[in-house]
């Protein structure tokens, strides 16, 4: 397999004038809906690395379509957010499929190294007011050329959650109580942006300096710009370390202050925290969509079988979120 795309790589990048040899071609972990490569393009005169990704086939119903992920990295670099430059994107009448090949960027995406080894601990104290400016770049983009991704109000989001946890006729007294609640909040008068989606650890590259990119548009859609501050606040995302609601890493203030430091609307943790409810029941949702993927037969996967496991870990953070005075 790994000879036949590089002949594949090597045809596409070019016809786009990007000429060389792939070298060196190993796959990554890309998650279950997408598969990761990276390679070196070696020509006569220099070695380049390179990430291609492509849709597996099996692409969650939330997500866009692979070759629309590069489509938005190359609007948001535009606006100075760090994102791999796109050098190919292909869609599916091509022998690619519906992929893309970027240029590579330094940095760790394993939140397990990130927040325990030595090399990152003068990163630690730096990412949460990095992470607040890239978003605020992000829901600064026009969206002019972004209108193929879908759009949806706070409102249309969560009756839309409601109705796929409906789908899997697994009754759960808190999120039936997490609905009507979201369904009550004030969202704010809050102009629509591009909003990532996914934004935390995982999907953000960190060197010893911080923040040097971030990757994984598959949820990018347009709509209320503080979804993307509430998901990197959610329990979930904050890998053990509870005390940092920011990711684990960082607090919520130096994340306000470098939002609002870059951003025409001005947030607050109040704000935050209506997201932080929307975003841990969405991934709760989230979590029983993929475990019946493999239930049903769909799809066979250990990987996500086993995350069936954390639906009842986002019951209790929504319980500790409305209930117990948790953030």
């Amino acid at each position: 397999m790994n000879e036949d795309l590089s002949i594949l790589l090597s045809a596409g990048l070019s016809k786009q004038g990007i000429n060389g040899s792939i070298e060196n071609l190993e796959p990554l972990t890309g998650g279950a809906s997408k598969e990761t490569w990276k390679f070196n393009l070696v020509n006569s005169s220099k070695s380049s690395r390179m990430i291609f990704r492509r849709g597996s086939g099996a692409e969650s119903s939330l997500a866009i379509r692979t070759s629309d992920e590069a489509k938005i990295q190359e609007e948001v670099l535009k606006k100075g957010v760090p994102v791999p430059e796109i050098v190919l994107v292909s869609n599916s009448n091509n022998d690619l499929g519906n992929s893309y090949v970027m240029k590579f960027i330094e940095g760790e995406t394993i939140a397990r190294k990130i927040l325990r080894d030595e090399c990152y601990k003068s990163a630690l104290p730096l990412l949460a007011h990095q992470c607040g400016e890239a978003i605020a770049k992000i829901h600064n983009t026009p969206l002019k050329n972004l209108q193929f991704l879908p759009k949806k109000s706070p409102i249309q989001l969560i009756e839309d959650l409601y109705l796929l946890y409906e789908s899997y006729k697994q009754p759960s007294p808190v999120f039936e109580y997490a609905y009507r609640w979201l369904k009550e909040q004030n969202y704010g008068n809050f102009e629509d942006s591009l909003v990532h989606g996914d934004f935390r650890l995982g999907n953000i590259l960190v060197n010893e300096n911080g923040l040097t990119g971030i990757i994984d548009w598959e949820l990018a859609h347009i709509g209320n710009p503080i979804q993307d501050l509430g998901w990197i606040c959610g329990n979930s995302w904050r890998f053990g370390n509870s005390k940092k609601v920011v990711g684990g890493f960082g607090d919520i203030e130096d994340l306000i202050k470098g939002y609002n430091g870059i951003s025409n609307e001005k947030i607050n943790a109040e704000l935050i925290k209506t997201w932080q409810v929307f975003g841990t029941f969405r991934w709760g949702v989230i979590c029983l969509m993929q475990a019946y993927a493999h239930l049903n037969g769909s799809v066979n996967s250990i990987e996500k079988a086993a995350i069936g496991r954390r639906v009842s870990e986002t019951e209790i953070d929504i319980v500790d979120l409305l209930l117990l005075g948790g953030d």
